[in-house]
């Protein structure tokens, strides 16, 4: 993402990257970088709680107005049954439970693999 926020802020289109990983931001260096001291997965709130969502991402976006020069600022939000559910998570041996990564495409809908097939099919053809 700090390499795309980059590239966009090298076309002139300002960016703002809103990260949990404080060290993947440090590494990554992004022009602008809101860091949330949430755990990962969780990076515009406590999950199902809107009203906090919601409330997280517009102060991330006051930070345009908050940087003069490049640089991460930590948000004030804190969220300790977060941290406590995670090592909770790891005591109990809960895995990450995802599909694993692969080269497959995965749709939403059947509506979206016709529209991505016929799109496919298109530029085959030169179209």
């Amino acid at each position: 993402m700090s390499l795309i926020a980059r590239h966009f802020e090298g076309k002139g289109l300002p960016t703002l990257v809103l990260g949990s990983a404080f060290d993947i931001l440090v590494a990554g260096m992004p022009p602008r970088a809101m860091f949330l001291n949430y755990p990962l997965g969780f990076e515009t709130g406590r999950p199902f709680d809107k009203s906090h969502q919601f409330e997280v991402v517009q102060a991330a976006l006051a930070g345009f107005e908050d940087f003069e020069r490049p640089g991460i600022k930590s948000m004030p939000y804190e969220w300790l049954a977060g941290w406590e559910m995670t090592r909770e998570r790891a005591r109990l041996g809960d895995k990450d439970s995802r599909s694993p990564r692969d080269m497959t495409p995965r749709y939403q809908k059947e509506e979206d693999r016709r529209l991505f097939e016929e799109n496919l099919k298109g530029n085959n053809n030169g179209t």
